[in-house]
């Protein structure tokens, strides 16, 4: 089994799209049983206050027809590092951030989504941004190209 964990700063936004984008696309391809796929962020604030996914990342998830079930917010863990194969995160700052909360990456699985694609970078956060389609579609395109390289990679 694969298991993925989707890492941004409050887990409210970019990380749960994430989530529930590659969940998608595994379930199409007939690879459901093979997975494992999570998300957390690396602050703890909307955990304490029980927040769950952000309206506007429901709305564009409902909008590009991407199933998704409840999901409230979680710091990481450091049991999380060994219980995933991958986390992937959104942005240098969430790497930053795990550095702090998980120590050095010694296993090799941290990795920010976009570095999977042709050209790499940071998923903006739409919290801040206000752009949920630009976000969207840069997280389509990461777990595109994710899904790509782990069968290029034979992981799948």
């Amino acid at each position: 089994m694969i298991k993925v964990l989707f890492v941004c700063l409050g887990n409210i936004c970019r990380s749960p799209m994430a989530q529930f984008v590659l969940q998608q696309m595994v379930d199409k391809e007939g690879l459901t049983e093979l997975f494992e796929i999570d998300s957390a962020g690396t602050h703890d604030h909307n955990e304490k206050d029980h927040v769950g996914i952000y309206y506007r990342t429901k709305d564009i998830l409902t909008e590009m027809k991407v199933p998704f079930s409840e999901h409230y917010s979680k710091q990481i863990r450091k049991s999380d590092y060994q219980n995933f194969d991958y986390i992937l995160t959104m942005d240098e700052g969430n790497i930053e951030d795990l550095k702090t909360l998980l120590g050095e990456d010694k296993s090799k699985k941290i990795y920010k989504l976009l570095d999977f694609t042709s050209n790499p970078r940071n998923i903006k956060d739409p919290w801040y941004t206000g752009n949920f389609d630009e976000t969207y579609w840069d997280v389509v395109e990461g777990c595109q190209s994710f899904l790509k390289w782990l069968k290029d990679n034979k992981k799948i």
